[in-house]
């Protein structure tokens, strides 16, 4: 018999215990019980539980001789509570492919800090995400401690080798260049070739909205303001692990937002508009509905990720223009704006970081520039 209980901390913060009854000792004739406490949910105690009895019916000693593998199946069942549907997906995937045949065969508490940083610096040089895979492993490492499978993490104690320092192309078009890719764009979709105007309307959004691909695919209808010219950000579309597409909450809290969107581009969502309308009807679907979504393919479904990036490929390929990623052209957007004289606030709500250093950061050389122009635009200001 076990209860569970959740009791608060000496720093506010809340936890669970679980105390089991283990039966009468023989030598003493009192009653036997076990206590453990410090667990983030009912469901970790449970499982913490459900260890120890098992070890404890067996005679042995609570040091849960368990592979990587079998704990990593255990964790799952706690983390999938605690993530975005898309967040779990993804740790399964880098799992599978590399956490796994890493450490997957070997005992938890067998498991050294040496033999991880091994696996560390391997994974520093070959892979360029070696920090996230060194991070979730380590997650699930410190999921055992917290079971008190073992005393300490060893992932936790390797050394994090130095990023390699390789020269980064521009990930963002000036003025120039992004008036020539929407020229290519146009072109593209004038082919005899059956190419449809959402492409347009998908990389007008992108470039002059500066949203997250994920955010510009989870658009509907009932998201767009007509009389106001506005655009309501508040949800983003993602893959869960069987890949199947998933509407879910924004990256952050303040991702949720709404911006304005110039003339032009509200007259481009008109005009897809009406043509949306008569496609889907063209293929037996009605999409006169606030909740239809602004992109889809001939289903009426939201468009799948991958389908976008080919978009880019072929236009880069066909034109051939600068490489840029699809999300290039949200630091083209803000760029762009910083160059145009908005100020780091405007650009932080536009782009919906969590703060004006994130935008600092990520566009410092944009500011450096604008404060070595300061000097000269006072200067010319007020020179008489």
């Amino acid at each position: 018999m076990a209860t569970f209980k959740q009791y608060t901390k000496k720093d506010g913060t809340t936890a669970w215990q679980y105390q089991a009854y283990l039966g009468i000792d023989e030598a003493t004739g009192k009653r036997k019980a076990t206590t453990h406490r410090g667990f983030r949910t009912k469901k970790e105690a449970q499982i913490s539980l459900n260890l120890f009895l098992a070890d404890y019916e067996r005679g042995t000693t609570p040091t849960h001789d368990m592979t990587f593998a079998e704990l990593y199946e255990l964790f799952l069942e706690s983390y999938k509570l605690q993530v975005k549907v898309s967040t779990y997906a993804n740790t399964k995937r880098m799992m599978t492919n590399y956490g796994l045949p890493a450490l997957g065969k070997y005992l938890v508490n067998k498991i050294t800090v040496v033999q991880c940083q091994k696996i560390v610096n391997e994974w520093h040089s070959k892979y360029k995400s070696f920090r996230y895979m060194r991070a979730i492993t380590g997650k699930v490492l410190q999921f055992a401690v917290q079971m008190e499978l073992i005393a300490t993490n060893p992932m936790q104690n390797t050394f994090l080798p130095r990023k390699k320092t390789v020269e980064k192309a521009q990930n963002f078009y000036d003025k120039a260049q992004l008036q020539h890719f929407f020229k290519c764009v146009d072109d593209y979709i004038k082919r005899p070739i059956k190419t449809d105007m959402k492409m347009l309307v998908f990389f007008r959004l992108l470039a002059f909205t500066g949203m997250r691909k994920s955010e510009v695919l989870a658009l509907q209808w009932q998201d767009l303001n007509i009389f106001k010219n506005e655009l309501t950000i508040s949800k983003t579309l993602a893959t869960d692990e069987n890949y199947d597409v998933v509407i879910q909450s924004p990256k952050t809290a303040s991702s949720t937002r709404t911006i304005s969107i110039d003339p032009e581009t509200m007259r481009i969502l008109r005009r897809w508009r009406t043509k949306q309308l008569e496609d889907m009807l063209y293929y037996g679907f009605n999409a006169n509905s606030p909740r239809q979504f602004i992109l889809t393919n001939t289903k009426n479904q939201p468009l799948y990720p991958t389908q976008v990036n080919r978009w880019l490929l072929v236009v880069l390929r066909d034109y051939d223009l600068p490489k840029i990623t699809l999300h290039g052209f949200r630091h083209t957007h803000a760029t762009l704006l910083l160059e145009g004289g908005a100020s780091i606030k405007e650009v932080q709500e536009r782009l919906g970081h969590n703060n004006v250093a994130t935008t600092m950061n990520i566009y410092a050389h944009v500011v450096q520039e604008r404060r070595e122009e300061s000097g000269e635009k006072f200067a010319k200001y007020v020179n008489f």
